[in-house]
């Protein structure tokens, strides 16, 4: 495609030196003009200056299109009938470019019917019939693409995605594994085939294949920064190596560094590594953010994050911590969600409440639980001197009333 451009800003080139020498020319002859009738030199100055300014300020498709003016580019449509196929093509892709896919469709049949007939016009009207989910008009599409570009490694992928999104997985994943066999000229398809075993919960053979797609695709692809999200999440949860999965979101958010979701996720890693300086350096950059509204809308709402989480017999704990420092009685710094076995539903809710500091080393802050079912508010006789609660012992004092260790100190029903 390149070197396509380049032939076309040659021609122009060509092209523009030929007209300046004839407007030379007509600018010479309009001098003279201009020294026989003076009384017309006025208008005849002004209209050459117009002339000039405006020639010397236009832009040709293939400027706009190098150039990546769209907006401007689109514009050109106007003059569709005087447009040669490559600049049809061009305007085409400006249309698909502001997603304006039925647009770009018709420039391109346009261009093909002008006689344009490249693999990169038919992959282009196959991605925009895509987007347009009419996935099999658009394999018929990039079908004609890879035939004339047997080897092109784009086109075998978008191939393997459309068969994704048509759900036939199984012929996807064949796909990908013959577009990684072909000249690594995209990479994109190396995250497909561990994604694929990913969804097949073959989890070493997809983690293994993750690392692969890291060597491979490259860094300005959207789906680098998807392939450590993966690792980070398989590191977690299946080989429970948390410090390799910091390390997976560490790199990912060097990549989208406002991206928040990511900055829970390694918390939660260094946490569970217990990296808990690292993860309360991290929780201080969320709570800058907070404090400059930042964050997604639902986490402003709520002024809680997940920092951490932890299993017990068979149940997934959840710990969150407060945006906001607590200043007043019964302000909660900590939450605890435990849920059941399925993992979809609050069985059981503990907060770390604010309380009176009666010594000095005495608790400021108690474990206490609200009973989601009878609305009784439950304090228990475990406390903390320090406002930064140790995780550790914030989940060690849960796991005691959950095992049945640790008795109620006191109770109230305020709802009822």
């Amino acid at each position: 495609m390149e070197i396509f451009c380049k032939k076309i800003v040659v021609r122009c080139d060509l092209f523009f030196k030929f007209v300046f020498k004839l407007t030379l020319r007509w600018a010479s002859t309009v001098l003279l003009i201009m020294q026989k009738q003076r009384s017309m030199k006025v208008i005849t100055t002004f209209a050459l200056i117009v002339f000039l300014f405006s020639f010397s300020n236009s832009q040709t498709v293939s400027e706009l299109f190098n150039s990546r003016d769209y907006q401007e580019l689109v514009k050109f449509e106007k003059k569709a009938n005087k447009l040669s196929p490559e600049e049809l093509y061009m305007v085409g892709f400006a249309f698909f470019q502001l997603e304006n896919d039925n647009k770009a469709i018709e420039l391109y049949d346009m261009a093909m019917k002008k006689g344009l007939d490249d693999g990169l016009v038919h992959f282009h009207k196959g991605l925009s019939l895509f987007y347009l989910e009419k996935y099999n008009d658009a394999m018929e599409e990039v079908e004609i693409a890879l035939s004339k570009e047997p080897t092109n490694q784009e086109f075998m992928n978008q191939k393997g995605v459309i068969y994704k999104y048509q759900g036939k997985n199984d012929k996807a994943l064949e796909v990908f594994e013959q577009a990684i066999e072909l000249p690594n000229t995209y990479g994109e398809p190396f995250f497909w085939v561990a994604y694929c075993y990913h969804e097949k919960q073959e989890f070493e053979k997809a983690l293994g294949l993750y690392y692969v797609a890291l060597e491979n695709v490259p860094p300005e692809n959207s789906y680098y920064k998807a392939t450590l999200k993966s690792i980070g999440q398989l590191e977690y949860t299946f080989t429970k190596d948390y410090l390799k999965s910091a390390k997976a979101y560490t790199q990912a958010i060097e990549i989208d560094n406002e991206n928040y979701e990511l900055y829970y996720k390694l918390m939660k890693s260094y946490n569970a590594a217990k990296e808990y300086a690292k993860a309360d350096s991290v929780f201080k950059v969320v709570q800058i953010a907070f404090e400059n509204g930042k964050l997604p809308k639902e986490d402003m709402e709520l002024k809680t994050v997940a920092v951490a989480q932890f299993e017990w017999n068979g149940h997934t704990a959840t710990i969150w911590k407060s945006l906001v420092e607590p200043k007043e009685m019964l302000d909660i710094s900590y939450k605890v969600f435990v849920l059941n076995k399925e993992g979809d539903k609050i069985e059981r809710r503990f907060v770390v409440e604010k309380t009176i500091q009666l010594e000095k080393d005495g608790a400021k802050h108690l474990l206490c639980e609200q009973d989601r079912k009878t609305g009784t508010h439950i304090t228990y006789p475990y406390g903390w001197s320090v406002d930064n609660i140790p995780l550790d012992d914030l989940q060690k004092a849960v796991i005691w009333v959950l095992e049945g260790k640790m008795n109620a100190a006191a109770s109230s029903n305020f709802g009822r």
